[in-house]
């Protein structure tokens, strides 16, 4: 005798869940890198002597 499943639409989104996920992590990182390509690096340390002059 077959029974009946709760959950019947489990499985049919799961590749638009999968392609979400991916696509989601993809503008992530492309964000994050295209932040860190404009920024100015930092400056480099000062040698003590030249901040006593």
């Amino acid at each position: 005798m077959p029974r009946k499943s709760q959950f019947k639409a489990s499985g049919k989104n799961d590749v638009w869940f999968a392609v979400f996920f991916i696509a989601a992590i993809t503008i992530v990182s492309l964000l994050a890198q295209a932040r860190d390509i404009h920024a100015p690096g930092r400056p480099e340390p000062v040698p003590a002597s030249q901040i006593k002059e």
